[in-house]
């Protein structure tokens, strides 16, 4: 449980979705938000388990970052309206995390609120984005500027939706397991640093552990005030360097991968600030950069990354609030950092080459 409403994982999670309808959404208009991959893909399953999801009216949008839009949740309000949606009408949101920020949105602000329920599909939903009552869009190219807290009714976590995925979307979901165990528990940052990402059964109970973290952490700072900090670790750049990639079509990033690049920079930042030391810097440098491609910076790339940075909600007047590392496991949070920090982080990364940490550093 995460406050009032649950996070159910295994394989009863969705027998218990159709249980809660029975019992919570007898006579309810029902709506399932999906893009075209989900709704391809997970909605037979989602019915085969879910008989109480038959009857309900599908909704399609397209994959990618591009739909968490104000123009998108317009159609999406307008197209509520035109089936006469009420207030006791339940959106089920059924993709990753674009499909759960979006849908979790629309839902918190369509006549002041609808009930919602997030059955994630991909790694990056189950260990993130569907957990802890965040929903953003972007705007005007600025990651998740425009948002809410509002907490679905339930999280269901079906773990078979993840034989859909391929192996970059897989990796974009590890890239915020790697990160829970950084910021919180050592021990699950070497059981993923070691984990055959190949094998999704030996993933699972990984992946539940990190959703487990995400939840531990929103119970006791529900509203970002203070330890849910930690879980920025990675995102003050990562979300410059996704808004970044956004602006050209040549060079996409997806949201994990970015926030791995953000994590190598704040790793690096932990070091330069004295908060962590050189041994441990190398450890985790050398996992992230093993794990994603190289994504490729020019030296004046830094200077539109920080400017898309200045919108970040963390920031402070003029200067940014990292979390930072103070060992494997631990974290700071609030750490100020100024914009010459950034640079020199982001030149650091776009330096590096995928064995600079055993040429220029000593092993771990």
């Amino acid at each position: 449980m995460m406050g009032d409403h649950p996070v159910l994982m295994g394989e009863h999670a969705l027998a218990h979705l159709d249980l809660w309808l029975a019992e919570h959404a007898r006579g309810a208009q029902r709506f399932v938000l999906g893009d075209e991959n989900t709704l391809d893909q997970c909605l037979p399953e989602l019915l085969a388990h879910v008989p109480g999801l038959r009857q309900a009216k599908t909704i399609q949008v397209r994959s990618g970052e591009d739909s968490k839009d104000l123009e998108v949740c317009r159609a999406l309000w307008a197209h509520l309206a035109g089936h006469a949606a009420d207030r006791s009408t339940l959106l089920v949101n059924l993709g990753g995390g674009v499909v759960t920020d979006l849908g979790g949105f629309v839902a918190a602000t369509y006549k002041r609120g609808i009930r919602f329920i997030h059955v994630p599909t991909t790694v990056m939903g189950m260990v993130d984005a569907a957990i802890g009552g965040k929903s953003a869009i972007d705007l005007n190219g600025v990651k998740n500027l425009v948002g809410v807290f509002a907490d679905p009714e339930g999280t269901y976590v079906h773990p078979p939706f993840l034989r859909t995925l391929g192996k970059r979307e897989v990796l974009n979901g590890v890239a915020e397991m790697v990160k829970h165990g950084l910021v919180r528990d050592a021990a699950h940052w070497n059981e993923v640093r070691r984990a055959p990402l190949h094998d999704l059964d030996a993933l699972a109970p990984l992946i539940m552990r990190s959703s487990a973290i995400k939840a531990e952490v929103v119970m006791e700072d529900p509203r970002e005030a203070g330890p849910r900090k930690l879980l920025n670790f990675g995102h003050s750049i990562g979300h410059g360097l996704e808004a970044f990639a956004l602006e050209s079509q040549q060079r996409s990033l997806l949201h994990g991968e970015a926030v791995a690049i953000g994590m190598v920079c704040a790793t690096w930042l932990s070091w330069r600030t004295g908060l962590l030391d050189r041994d441990r810097m190398n450890a985790v440098e050398e996992h992230l950069m093993g794990l994603f491609p190289r994504f490729k910076l020019q030296e004046s790339d830094s200077h539109r990354i920080i400017e898309l940075m200045r919108n970040d909600k963390k920031n402070v007047g003029d200067e940014f609030r990292f979390t930072l590392l103070t060992g494997i496991g631990s974290a700071r949070v609030d750490v100020p950092i100024n914009a010459a920090q950034v640079a020199e982080a982001l030149e650091h990364y776009r330096l590096l080459t995928p064995d600079a940490h055993l040429r220029h550093h000593p092993q771990t």
